[in-house]
């Protein structure tokens, strides 16, 4: 019986994943919700429940996820085959079913909201490499013209200021639930919340950093 339930899972997971583009276009019709900076505060010191981020995120990342792959569908031909971008996009559609699996679990299962954690932790680690990634995918493309194309580089760079953004929110989003919820906390830190520091001075950080000549990315 155990080997058959396996064997069923297996299927059902070959199946979604045959189904990435589906799923793709049914969440890229929804826009991600707008969060500020004090949301992510008042919610990780106040009102920190993890049920309720659960339930928020397997909407909200595969709502995130799914707009950026959508973008990335439409990029040029040349730079969808690259070695690197074709390997980025595989980390999407993965990342992309992982989260979706949870959307018919149980929110009250304490198991499932720490498998939650674990599989964000896991996405997050897959997606380090992202920005790198994607750079090569861009030098490849450049690399296989014979001439560069004004219009075509300037959609190109539109797309990766719009790819980053999303990979910054995405992010933002995996390391609050994770290191609100994990369990641990960083008494050197008392007034970090999350990730964020809700002492910090964004303008002496600014500052600071000109002063060392560290640009900000």
């Amino acid at each position: 019986m155990a080997g058959k339930m396996r064997l069923v899972r297996s299927l059902v997971k070959t199946a979604a994943r045959v189904n990435v583009p589906e799923h793709v276009d049914h969440f890229s019709k929804f826009s991600p919700s707008p969060l500020s900076m004090k949301q992510f505060v008042d919610f990780g010191s106040t009102n920190a429940c993890e049920r309720t981020s659960f339930v928020f995120l397997r909407q909200e990342l595969p709502v995130r996820l799914s707009n950026i792959m959508k973008e990335i569908a439409v990029l040029p031909a040349r730079l969808l085959v690259t070695p690197s971008v074709r390997m980025l996009h595989s980390w999407y559609s993965q990342s992309l079913m992982e989260i979706l699996e949870f959307l018919d679990q149980n929110p009250d299962d304490h198991r499932v909201l720490g498998t939650f954690v674990e599989v964000l932790e896991s996405i997050r680690n897959r997606h380090n490499e992202v920005v790198p990634t994607m750079a090569q995918g861009v030098i490849e493309y450049k690399d296989a013209l014979s001439r560069h194309d004004p219009v075509t580089d300037h959609s190109i760079q539109y797309f990766l200021d719009r790819f980053y953004t999303s990979r910054i929110s995405i992010r933002m989003l995996i390391n609050q639930h994770t290191l609100v919820f994990n369990g641990n906390t960083n008494p050197a830190h008392p007034n970090t919340i999350g990730c964020i520091d809700s002492m910090c001075d964004v303008s002496e950080v600014v500052r600071s950093e000109r002063s060392e000549g560290v640009t900000a990315v």
